[in-house]
């Protein structure tokens, strides 16, 4: 009965250590909480049988994902007509899903380390942690919320992102949750704890130097652009009683700037109707623009001229310049379903009303707007850094269009805006947040939200942008000194392992 009581008290903290992981992260953003909840996890799953540690890791999940992405909920409930308990069903599994990722890097780390503390906690647990959230980014077309180095935005750690991207950052996090845990580990055992104490602040202050580095340089003068937040609600959106409501605003928004801004953008889907049914407004406006001298550039669907059937979600240019990006990366379930030949059957017999979008080509050129080379991206495109990643030195800043609508009065509003500032960060480039009710923002090249409008209101952000040029590492050179690093620290934990086992043999 102890036993059972023991080990029910160990996933209840396992539990609240992945919750109290989620105040790291924005709206919250208290990013040393990162390095706690870890650490957390790693005390608790110490010297653990591979599956309890497996289990606990698991727990952690739950408690991560439960308070981190339960806003999936509001998404397909209330706005997807998803009837409730089904909603309920898929929100837990994907959570599910969602935890078996640490469940794993807590089994292998103890299945294969368990021997020497300092193998697994500071080498073997935060490769295994960092591979597994890179996985996550692409295992069934990849769900990468809620990654480590997310959290770190405000951070001294993201002076490691320009080099190895998010997945660095997050190494260095789960890297100082290590040798935090060994710190402790010493100090109760009556050994030194000043050599891994001392490694965290040299990783550290070494990350806060390196965001010292500009990595790109500016170029030419700065460009006024215009950030157009029309608030349209979710639940009025694509009614067609309403579709009026949303050409209108956004004219009524836009007409003061015209002449004015150098380029104005609208979100994801602004324009509730098919490029072909919006033929006359859209021509309506691209004459506008071009007596003004202005550039737009609208969120709108497109239908495909070619024989399979359906839309593109699309950011279309009009005014001096006509540019197209086609959306490349669609919302599994959301925008299309996965696996169509056999889940469709299983969604209309569950009533649940599915989109089925077609995605864009994997190559795409950058638009080129208002004498700017736009690294464009489409809602939750930006969360994925090897999609957004791009090795065009000449590439001036970012741009995201969202309708953030879907996720109702929740964090991910704040969360989806902490990811797009991770991007700014790898590639050194301001980049342009806009979305339909917020949260609509300029962040600059360290990462840093320097202008923002209120969210749920119709509201015009315009700002003075700079453009700017260069390449960081993480553009060169992609992922391979990321898998470097992942890589020696295997072997470190390795060769740590067999040497505690050959001391155990000899000392026998």
């Amino acid at each position: 009965m102890m036993i059972k009581k023991r080990s029910f008290l160990t996933g209840l903290a396992a539990t609240a250590c992945g919750a109290l992981l989620t105040l790291a992260f924005a709206p919250f953003a208290f990013f040393p909480l990162a390095v706690l909840a870890l650490a957390g996890l790693i005390f608790l799953t110490d010297q653990a049988h591979p599956a309890k540690a497996g289990w606990l890791g698991f727990w952690f999940g739950v408690g991560l994902f439960s308070t981190g992405v339960y806003w999936i909920f509001i998404s397909i409930s209330r706005y997807g007509d998803v009837p409730a308990p089904v909603a309920v069903l898929i929100t837990a599994a994907l959570i599910a899903v969602l935890s078996t990722f640490p469940a794993i890097a807590c089994y292998l780390s103890n299945r294969y380390f368990v021997n020497n503390p300092a193998a697994r906690n500071v080498y073997a647990f935060p490769a295994f942690w960092v591979v597994l959230e890179w996985t996550r980014c692409w295992f069934f077309t990849g769900f990468p919320w809620l990654m480590l180095g997310y959290s770190q935005t405000n951070s001294p750690l993201k002076g490691y992102a320009p080099l190895f991207s998010v997945y660095g950052v997050s190494l260095a996090v789960a890297f100082s949750s290590g040798l935090l845990v060994q710190a402790i580990t010493h100090y109760r055992e009556r050994k030194k704890a000043s050599l891994p104490l001392l490694a965290i602040a040299t990783l550290w202050v070494a990350g806060a130097l390196l965001a010292l580095i500009p990595w790109t340089n500016p170029t030419g003068k700065p460009i006024q652009v215009s950030l157009v937040q029309g608030d349209i609600p979710q639940s009025l959106k694509w009614s067609p009683e309403h579709i009026a409501l949303s050409l209108q605003r956004y004219v009524d928004l836009s007409n003061p700037l015209f002449g004015k801004s150098k380029l104005i953008v609208w979100p994801e889907a602004a324009i509730p109707l098919g490029f072909n049914d919006a033929y006359d407004y859209m021509a309506q406006l691209n004459h506008h623009a071009k007596q003004t001298n202005t550039d737009v550039l609208v969120g709108i669907p497109i239908e495909n001229n070619n024989h399979q059937p359906g839309y593109f979600n699309a950011l279309l240019s009009v005014g001096l310049d006509n540019n197209v990006y086609f959306k490349r990366l669609l919302v599994p379930f959301g925008e299309y379903i996965p696996f169509k030949k056999w889940l469709s059957p299983v969604f209309d017999f569950m009533k649940v009303p599915m989109a089925n979008m077609l995605p864009g080509r994997a190559q795409q050129s950058s638009l080129n707007v208002a004498g700017l080379n736009i690294d464009a991206s489409i809602c939750y495109e930006v969360a994925f850094p090897e999609l957004i990643r791009t090795q065009d030195r000449n590439m001036n800043l970012l741009l995201t269009v969202t309708n953030d609508a879907w996720f109702g009065h929740s964090s991910a509003q704040a969360q989806h805006l902490q990811m797009a500032a991770m991007r700014a960060i790898e590639l050194a480039r301001p980049l342009l947040f806009v979305s339909n009710d917020g949260i609509t923002a300029l962040i600059n090249q360290h990462g840093d939200i320097t202008n923002a409008l209120p969210t749920h209101t119709p509201a015009v952000l315009t700002v003075d942008v700079q453009p700017r040029v260069g390449l960081t590492p993480w553009m060169h050179n992609g992922t391979d000194p990321f898998f470097t690093l992942v890589l020696f620290m295997l072997f470190m934990a390795i060769r740590r392992s067999r040497a505690a086992q050959l001391k155990t043999s000899l000392t026998s």
